[in-house]
């Protein structure tokens, strides 16, 4: 890993994909940046896993089991905070979505073609959808 990498706090971007249709999510009041739509997204602990901590954050922030099919992307926080580490998760259970309260307002499924008019969202997630998921799904 590169040594400005390993300075920065590590967190994984869950894409949890069920059919044809995606998770996205409002970010919470107590989030930093509340309103926001995006991923799951969450903070690795000291010595976990991608994998490990794309399936704790979305049981923890949504409610759902989810199983990490493979990475897709790797990018740096704007504010060069966190290395964001972009996971494709398969749903594996019901699709019952248990907002956690204070870090999920809202959520909604939505197929790719949508995401175009979901806002606000953030820059980085938005070159994601444009430029990289086409490519790398």
């Amino acid at each position: 890993m590169d040594p400005i990498q390993t300075r920065l706090r590590q967190a994984i971007v869950a894409l949890i994909e069920d059919s044809d249709q995606l998770l996205i999510i409002e970010r919470g009041e107590e989030d930093t940046y509340g309103g926001f739509w995006s991923n799951v997204t969450g903070e690795m602990n000291p010595g976990e896993a991608q994998r490990a901590a794309c399936i704790r954050e979305a049981l923890e922030e949504v409610g759902l089991k989810v199983t990490p099919q493979r990475k897709l992307w790797e990018s740096v926080t704007r504010g060069a905070h966190f290395v964001l580490h972009w996971w494709l998760c398969r749903l594996d259970g019901p699709r019952e979505v248990k907002p956690q309260p204070g870090e999920v307002e809202s959520f909604r499924w939505v197929k790719y073609e949508e995401l175009e008019s979901v806002s606000p969202m953030f820059s980085d997630t938005r070159l994601f959808y444009r430029d990289i998921y086409p490519l790398v799904r």
